[in-house]
């Protein structure tokens, strides 16, 4: 399948044509195959330092609020990233700090033990797979398997779903890019959390405009119906408006909106607290 990606000069237009009639946008930017490129270990993806370069940026602008939101664990997130004024969302947004924000979503949080003894379990079953990594991130778990055989996901997959069942109803498992996610049983998602943070920071002029690349990413995308929704990658389905090849031509689109002075909303905007938090 062939797909058709968006101009970039089409999305920026679109943009730049919404600002005068909003106060303040709200940026959410997912970390692994949308700030970063995907790598075959999951522990060495680091933005590069124009990428940090470009949110120290964005985290300048007093009309606009940047969040990172990821599967990582906010800790991990934070300690690639170091970017000041900018929101961390970790673990699918099931925790959140920065900017004076602070949140964890206490059925995660109270089945921290549970969550432990299984992926100490499926680190026992999976150790002899080669090429698979258990990754316990306090509140969820991956099993990554980017450098693990082909044929072996089958296997993988059975493994993980036999394991997860035994906790049942605690836990779910969700598919991700080369990565089984293994989530608390929760109405807890990236969604949620787009929109707990907006509620947050408050307004009613608002402009959200998110970008991610995986299956995750799609519920924040119909959570923000009249948002600038950009899918980064070569996954088929999406629910979002607009598509973008990878992370470098995000990368372009973000130094032309600042470039263009296109991130500055309308006269009289609301000015945000720029505690870094």
């Amino acid at each position: 399948m062939t797909l058709s990606y968006t101009p970039i000069a089409e999305i920026v237009d679109h943009i730049e044509a919404r600002l005068s009639a909003v106060e303040r946008i709200s940026l959410f930017l997912d970390f692994d195959g949308t700030l970063v490129p995907i790598e075959p270990d999951p522990r060495s993806p680091r933005p590069d330092p124009a990428t940090i370069d470009t949110l120290k940026k964005l985290a300048g602008r007093k009309s606009l609020i940047t969040t990172i939101i990821s599967g990582r664990a906010v800790g991990d997130l934070y300690s690639r990233i170091r970017v000041e004024g900018i929101i961390y969302a970790g673990n699918h947004g099931l925790e959140i700090f920065g900017r004076n924000l602070h949140f964890v979503e206490a059925t995660a949080w109270n089945r921290r033990g549970d969550l432990e003894r299984l992926t100490e379990e499926l680190s026992v079953l999976l150790g002899p797979v080669e090429g698979t990594l258990v990754e316990n991130k306090g509140l969820t778990a991956s099993v990554h398997y980017r450098q693990a055989a082909p044929g072996s996901l089958p296997g993988i997959q059975e493994v993980v779903r036999k394991t997860v069942d035994r906790y049942d109803p605690m836990f779910l498992v969700t598919q991700g890019r080369k990565v089984v996610e293994i989530v608390p049983a929760t109405n807890w998602n990236k969604g949620s959390a787009v929109k707990w943070i907006n509620d947050q920071l408050g307004g009613e002029r608002v402009l959200s405009i998110y970008a991610g690349d995986d299956n995750t990413d799609e519920r924040a995308f119909r959570t923000l119906p009249d948002a600038i929704t950009i899918k980064v990658g070569h996954l088929p389905e999406t629910d979002a408006r607009y598509r973008l090849p990878d992370p470098g031509a995000l990368q372009e689109l973000l130094l032309e909106l600042i470039l263009a002075g296109e991130l500055q909303c309308s006269a009289g905007a609301r000015s945000v607290t720029d505690d870094g938090s």
